[in-house]
């Protein structure tokens, strides 16, 4: 049997395991430090409270219990060891075949981050969604309960207007805009103010596409500001690149990522992100019984662009890594990489939404049905599959 490891249960690590275990020659164990694949594409609902966590998960003990050929195991990596194909772990060790590296990336700090980090938390982990959804729902109870608290502002600070932080920043005022309206509360008392470094949101999107989420944003009394970077943080308040300085009592990073923790010492050529550089076949140029998907690799296009990190990408890295690994052992070519992405749904809050799809662009309440249901047409199927492992293992502990 050929052994596989995966290393995290991404949508790139998942998207691999789908199509490998397919192979009965193949014995695959995916391990990853969380019982579970958080739906990073719904947690900014997460935070602003319009769904519950258990919504945005599937349990990898019971999805991988559906393959004879798949184990799953709970633990953390502290070192991966190519030369001798050895994976070491928090509890013991592991060695492979071939390795898949999905481990994906975690949210990049400024500069200042010494004197920011007590101040802030990151969207980009189940844990760090539920840090943020906790700390609202605190503040809303406070100014419910005290007169002196209803009328105090209360600012937040979004740093960076990337696809996550435009989709908090809309997600939590449209959040705190319906909670005011709806208890016959003012909501002048909240500000939520979104740093752009560039010269607008969105940067780098179809024209049309950043008209429209101004207009929503501008709608929600979003209060952007554009070609500025936070260079400074004295105590509660942030200095802005261009002087203007604003009080916050709390601020979201989604400035960009940075690679995960656990990959920093794995030596390989990596670009200023501190992604692994790979060839078109996806594997790691010094090793070729090594793939790198998702997140923690630079993805380009057939045109050599560097591809935004997106579930849409790393589920066709994870997918192309799969296939060239059983062609490798039928002694096949190998398939080079056709990534691309085919649209791009954003989220503005509410049941409003904006969709990009090159060749059609729309907003509004239908663009939030579009975008709800390719979540569903993904989610529902893998929930399906966790129920059914679920109930073998129920069947095997009795």
């Amino acid at each position: 049997m050929h052994h596989v490891i995966i290393l995290g249960g991404s949508y790139g690590g998942i998207a691999a395991l789908k199509k490998l275990q397919k192979d009965p020659n193949i014995q695959i164990t995916l391990i990853d430090r969380h019982p579970f694949h958080y739906l990073q594409t719904e947690g900014y609902e997460l935070i602003s409270g319009d769904t519950y966590f258990d919504h945005t998960i599937v349990n990898l003990a019971s999805l991988c219990a559906n393959y004879e050929n798949v184990t799953f195991k709970h633990t953390a990596v502290t070192k991966i060891e190519p030369e001798n194909r050895t994976v070491r772990l928090e509890e013991g060790m592991q060695t492979y075949d071939t390795l898949i590296i999905a481990m994906g990336c975690v949210t990049k700090r400024f500069e200042c981050d010494t004197q920011v980090y007590h101040y802030s938390s990151g969207p980009k982990s189940l844990r760090g969604a539920l840090k943020l959804n906790r700390f609202f729902q605190d503040e809303l109870y406070k100014k419910l309960e005290s007169a002196r608290h209803a009328t105090e502002n209360f600012n937040i600070i979004v740093g960076g207007a990337g696809l996550s932080g435009v989709e908090i920043a809309a997600s939590m005022q449209h959040f705190f805009n319906h909670y005011y309206q709806s208890n016959t509360l003012s909501c002048e008392t909240l500000n939520i103010h979104l740093i752009a470094s560039r010269e607008s949101v969105l940067h780098g999107m179809h024209p049309r596409i950043i008209e429209i989420t101004n207009k929503r944003l501008q709608a929600l009394r979003v209060k952007v500001h554009t070609n500025s970077r936070i260079a400074s943080i004295k105590e509660h308040e942030a200095v802005l690149t261009d002087g203007r300085k604003i009080p916050f009592d709390f601020m979201i990073f989604a400035g960009g990522m940075t690679i995960n923790p656990a990959l920093e010492d794995f030596e390989a050529q990596k670009n200023k992100k501190g992604q692994i550089l790979v060839n078109t076949y996806m594997q790691c140029p010094k090793h070729d019984a090594l793939y790198v998907i998702g997140d923690a690799a630079e993805l380009r296009d057939r045109h050599g662009k560097i591809l935004p990190p997106t579930a849409m990408t790393a589920m066709g890295s994870g997918a192309l890594a799969a296939e060239n690994i059983m062609r490798s052992l039928q002694g096949r070519t190998l398939k080079k990489a056709d990534l691309h992405i085919e649209g791009i749904a954003i989220a503005l809050g509410g049941k409003y939404a904006a969709i990009d799809m090159k060749f059609l662009r729309f907003s509004g309440y239908p663009a939030y049905l579009t975008k709800k249901m390719i979540e569903k047409m993904y989610k529902w199927p893998l929930w399906w599959l966790a129920r059914k492992g679920f109930r073998k293992i129920e069947n095997c502990n009795l």
